[in-house]
């Protein structure tokens, strides 16, 4: 008897959450961009609110009867300090959508003494990029390998999207970013199966709008140029 009670209570529950969520949906769809796509609706930490992803890394928390919402950080009180909560998520989110990138589609300059693995969303033509990248034997030495991601500022279809697509379709990807970012004229190779499209791609979803931007272990979001040591002090805080 005991056993049927619960399953009751659980079933009702789950009705109960469902309901709530349907009835989400369809407030929002009111509101939200004619485009826009809700990916989930989810249980906050907060009682009787519920966090809403709709393409943004940021969720809007909106009650359980879809009357009310609200776009902001929510906190969390402990016994001797206050958590971001919505900020954790952020991160979390951004590195998740990091990690869906393999491997063999960033151009890497390891460390042969790694502490820590940063990406950067770069741009062959930008000033900055190449500043950093100037100095990429500084980064590797003090610990820091750096992993490239491409984001042609300038957007899809430009020339600078194209010299990106050479360098990412290139037997030797580092020579040849290297050969870009030094200004030098070089023939490239273009490929059917070159990841810089879909780079950009993902770096809009992240918010990023100029390079370099760097990406943590940790999930946030450094933007423009950093030094190594500079970098390396913000990376073991």
């Amino acid at each position: 008897m005991k056993v049927f009670n619960f399953l009751f209570i659980l079933i009702s529950f789950s009705n109960f959450v469902f309901s709530d969520k349907e009835l989400i949906a369809n407030k929002l769809k009111n509101i939200l961009p004619p485009d826009a796509v809700i990916e989930s609706i989810e249980a906050s930490s907060f009682a009787g609110i519920y966090k809403v992803y709709y393409g943004d890394l940021q969720p809007i928390y909106v009650s359980a009867n879809g009357d009310y919402f609200i776009y902001g950080d929510m906190y969390k009180i402990d016994s001797n300090r206050i958590t971001n909560i919505t900020g954790n998520e952020i991160k979390a989110r951004r590195l998740n959508i990091i990690n869906s990138i393999p491997s063999n589609e960033l151009i890497s300059f390891k460390s042969n003494d790694e502490l820590f693995s940063i990406t950067i969303f770069t741009d062959v033509d930008c000033g900055y990029c190449r500043k950093l990248h100037s100095q990429i034997e500084e980064y590797n030495k003090i610990g820091i390998t750096v992993k490239y991601a491409a984001f042609p500022r300038s957007g899809i279809g430009t020339q600078t999207f194209t010299r990106m697509v050479g360098a990412w379709c290139a037997d030797d990807p580092k020579k040849v970013i290297t050969d870009l970012k030094n200004d030098k004229d070089i023939n490239l190779d273009f490929c059917d199966n070159q990841p810089v499209a879909k780079h950009y791609v993902i770096g809009q979803r992240l918010g990023i709008s100029g390079t370099p931007a760097i990406i943590t272990p940790d999930g946030d979001l450094i933007p423009g140029y950093v030094s190594p040591e500079e970098l390396l002090t913000r990376l073991k805080a």
